[in-house]
């Protein structure tokens, strides 16, 4: 499936969606008297001709951009109408502004401005590699395909580079052998859970046994795997992410950026403008990793069945640090003789439910970890876009994850060659195309990643992954994460944890 991005939408002022509805509605009643009047009735023609150009002088097609509201918006901090008079006069001035969109975000930098547009944009056809790239921008939102419950076909990307060379019918072979692998693997896995099972299971034992085999076998598919998602963003993120995307080395991320910028030029021109960016900071980047030592601890085995994490660096005395900061925000204050702090964590803790955020307080206390992941958990642990993720390059010396499932179901033979053979490749091309080898590389590979959160984040990210619903490789990292945290910050970090523990974990902390 080629690259293929649709605007799917974008907000419109809400005065000029009800009056498109009233003259839908004009439009019905007059067609409505038109059908019970006499032939060639020219009183009812004179009615539709007039309600025609009312269409024409207020709905232009103008009228519903995005643009209008921004520049509405921009008005009331100079302005003393009332917003409701500023999106008015923007709807019918949409020229007045553009030229107010431009002077104010650009001229001005304003750039907050913007982020009134929203867009909506229909994304498929693109790689889980270019996936990366895209998803690692925190201000958007992405709802993507998943590949833990979805049987997927033989849609992949080959990279445009590789086309008309002597690699391409390699690549072809090796993917396409990789898809067929899967299909086998998804197979042989479910016969196994359902002899596993000891009987026929029910309909929702299937669906749930159906998924779990994908959700291993998906471990054998390449990053040229194709995808699809739903995206959201505002007009600044929309244009940050186009001029981050214009000098990006591959031609599948450019070409990405060139069609996001082309969804939405004509319709919102003064809101997306800087759209080329210079060297800075890519090469400078590229430079400094020149200059460096190139880290190659490699790890001790060839693959495993668990993810790493270790802590390297926290704020010191970070329980004390929360506790200060949050009676600080509310006037309040801990002198350092104050006794007895567990009473004030379990004070603070106190109806506290599954479904509650930490306090913000817990924000000035970091912790650092660093990480040996494959790509099919980073594909997750991307998601978490406040935390601070500094991925490697993958490198296939790096080895690979092998499910447990699969060890378990004896088919760690087959599964094990199968990835052997795409990092031999990838080694392979990497000697010509070092950027492109990736596309090569399974989900089951690994990579390191430097992953930066604060407490309060930690929680969040407890809560989704530490629950049993969570796939098995992040629920593992989540874990590891969070036993860590708790070592050091007993108190701080009592209640992270996934959400089906949260009662249990609760009772305990506060009977303690």
């Amino acid at each position: 499936m080629p690259l293929t991005l649709r605007l799917a939408g974008y907000n419109v002022d809400a005065d000029l969606l009800r009056e498109t509805v009233e003259f839908l509605q004009n439009i019905e009643h007059e067609i409505a008297l038109a059908d019970h009047a006499p032939t060639g009735g020219n009183e009812a023609r004179g009615r539709f001709q007039r309600l025609t150009e009312h269409i024409r002088s207020v709905l232009g097609p103008e009228s519903f951009t995005p643009e209008t509201i921004s520049a509405a918006y921009a008005r009331i901090s100079r302005d003393p109408k009332h917003v409701t008079e500023l999106r008015r006069a923007a709807r019918f001035g949409v020229a007045r502004a553009r030229k107010s969109n431009e002077n104010i975000i650009f001229g001005l930098g304003h750039a907050s401005v913007a982020e009134h547009a929203c867009f909506n944009f229909d994304v498929s056809g693109i790689s889980r590699l270019a996936c990366e790239e895209l998803q690692a921008h925190r201000l958007l939102s992405f709802t993507e395909k998943s590949q833990r419950y979805i049987a997927l076909t033989a849609d992949w990307v080959m990279p445009a580079e590789l086309c008309g060379t002597n690699w391409e019918a390699s690549v072809q072979s090796l993917i396409s052998s990789c898809f067929a692998q899967y299909r086998n693997l998804c197979a042989l896995l479910e016969e196994h859970y359902r002899e596993e099972l000891g009987g026929e299971p029910g309909k929702e034992e299937a669906r749930e046994l159906e998924n779990r085999s994908k959700e291993d076998a998906r471990y054998l598919l390449p990053l040229a795997c194709a995808t699809q998602m739903g995206m959201t963003a505002n007009a600044r993120n929309v244009e940050y992410v186009v001029r981050d995307f214009s000098d990006h080395p591959l031609r599948e991320v450019r070409d990405l950026g060139a069609a996001i910028h082309q969804a939405v030029s004509d319709l919102a021109p003064s809101l997306v403008k800087y759209t080329q960016r210079g060297p800075y900071p890519r090469s400078t980047v590229a430079a400094l990793a020149e200059a460096l030592p190139l880290q190659r601890d490699l790890p001790r085995e060839e693959y495993s069945s668990e993810p790493s994490a270790r802590l390297v660096e926290a704020t010191p005395d970070g329980e004390e640090k929360i506790l200060r900061a949050v009676a600080f925000a509310r006037g309040a204050s801990i002198s350092a003789g104050t006794s007895e702090r567990a009473k004030l964590w379990r004070l603070l803790f106190r109806d506290m439910t599954v479904h509650d955020s930490a306090p913000r307080g817990f924000e000035v206390a970091a912790l650092t970890f660093e990480a040996l992941i494959s790509a099919s958990c980073f594909a997750q642990l991307k998601r978490h876009r406040l935390m601070t993720l500094l991925p490697q390059p993958y490198d296939p010396a790096l080895g690979f994850v092998l499910p447990p499932g699969i060890r378990k179901a004896r088919l760690e033979e087959p599964y094990v060659a199968a990835v052997r053979a795409c990092g031999t490749q990838a080694a392979k091309l990497a000697a010509e195309h070092p950027l492109l080898a990736p596309y090569l590389l399974t989900n089951a590979h690994r990579r390191r990643v430097l992953i930066h959160l604060n407490a309060r984040e930690l929680y969040h990210f407890a809560r989704l992954r530490s629950d049993h619903h969570a796939q098995w490789e992040i629920r593992s990292l989540s874990d590891q994460m969070v036993a860590q945290a708790r070592a050091l910050w007993p108190n701080a970090c009592a209640l992270a944890c996934g959400k089906d523990e949260f009662a249990a974990t609760y009772r305990r902390f506060q009977q303690e």
